[in-house]
């Protein structure tokens, strides 16, 4: 039996309309996978460009632990002169000493990556949520000593107003000398004599226990970099494993 016109029309109709939605549906798979391999080489843009600024935090945490390890032996030095030995002392050595544990070696991790992430919804194209888990706790784990570093500026201001009591200004500016004390740490060295101390023995006394005060403070923050040191060296064994997952 012969199809009516009427019923060979509608079949033309129903195969352009099958056709027409193939091809939009096939161009909405096209489209997907197309923005997924965008993404997810943008994803591996950014740990690739994250475990070079971890890179760079490592090297700049060694750098401070570097500072305040130098920093601890040279307070058991003050504390060996001061109440293990017996006069007269080497002021010198105090004299240096003193102007060393001022010195401020902060740690400020590279930043770049992780502003961009947070700025632009990056996260959202890493697909291990466990890693963006561990680099937002990275994140917070730096914030936290940076908030510690400024209120150790704060809390320095007595000691230095003790160093005052203690140790003649012009002293303490001559230990800095580009020419003479060069290729030494900062330009500085102690002075050729034995330079006599200002105050009284309550003077030197709060001296020491603001010392004393800076060391514990420096002593926390060397415990926390040790702790962000091995985060980050962490983190980059992970996002490398994560790269090298996502290539196989």
């Amino acid at each position: 039996m012969n199809s009516s016109p009427s019923q060979k029309n509608l079949l033309g109709y129903a195969l352009e309309f099958f056709l027409l939605f193939l091809a939009v549906t096939l161009g909405f798979f096209a489209e997907n996978y197309r923005e997924g391999l965008v993404e997810r080489k943008t994803e591996k843009m950014y740990l690739q460009s994250l475990i070079k600024d971890l890179g760079q935090d490592t090297l700049k945490i060694d750098y401070s632990l570097r500072s305040k390890e130098t920093k601890d032996r040279y307070f058991d030095t003050l504390y060996s002169v001061l109440y293990q030995s017996e006069g007269p002392w080497p002021t010198r050595k105090l004299y240096y000493i003193s102007r060393y544990l001022l010195i401020r070696e902060h740690f400020y991790g590279t930043e770049g990556t992780i502003h961009q992430l947070e700025n632009s919804g990056g996260f959202k194209l890493i697909q291990n949520a466990e890693l963006v888990d561990r680099i937002n706790a990275y994140s917070a784990a730096k914030e936290k000593l940076y908030q510690i570093q400024v209120a150790r500026d704060l809390n320095s201001v007595p000691f230095k107003e003790a160093i005052g009591k203690v140790f003649q200004g012009k002293e303490l500016a001559f230990l800095f000398d580009p020419v003479k004390f060069k290729g030494k740490p900062y330009s500085m060295g102690e002075p050729s004599w034995d330079p006599p101390l200002k105050g009284d023995a309550e003077d030197l006394d709060q001296f020491f226990y603001w010392a004393s005060n800076e060391i514990f403070i420096e002593r926390n923050c060397t415990a926390l970099l040790r702790n962000l040191r091995t985060t980050a060296k962490e983190l980059i064994r992970e996002i490398e494993a994560e790269l090298s997952h996502e290539n196989n």
